[in-house]
């Protein structure tokens, strides 16, 4: 399986945008796997670190996860899995949180994955 991250600028029709805000009429819909709002909010008014959006965010998706596990099933079932966000780079994105999140998942599931986060 193949799990790749774009920015917005960079997304393809059919590729799974993860983010609350915009249009997604070419794009999957994966608003479920955007951080929630009281957390984006938190990390962009400064009141808590990158470290601390990193900790929430894999948190919230261990929950999903656990609530909801077709969400990811469905797309740990597809050989590739493309994750959009706007912001340009991944280094401080959920996008690359997200990825890091479905190779897990995918490796406990005995998947091979192949990381291509840009």
């Amino acid at each position: 399986m193949v799990i790749r991250t774009r920015s917005l600028g960079q997304a393809r029709p059919g590729e799974l945008v993860t983010y609350r805000w915009g249009s997604l009429r070419a794009f999957e819909n994966g608003r479920a796997f955007a951080p929630s709002e009281g957390l984006l909010a938190a990390y962009k008014a400064g009141q808590i670190s990158w470290d601390g959006y990193e900790r929430r965010y894999r948190l919230e998706m261990e929950t999903l996860a656990q609530r909801s596990p077709d969400l990811f099933l469905t797309w740990l079932r597809r050989p590739e899995v493309t994750l959009v966000c706007y912001e340009a780079s991944p280094a401080r994105c959920h996008r690359r949180l997200l990825a890091e999140c479905f190779a897990r998942l995918a490796g406990e599931r005995g998947v091979q994955v192949v990381l291509d986060v840009r």
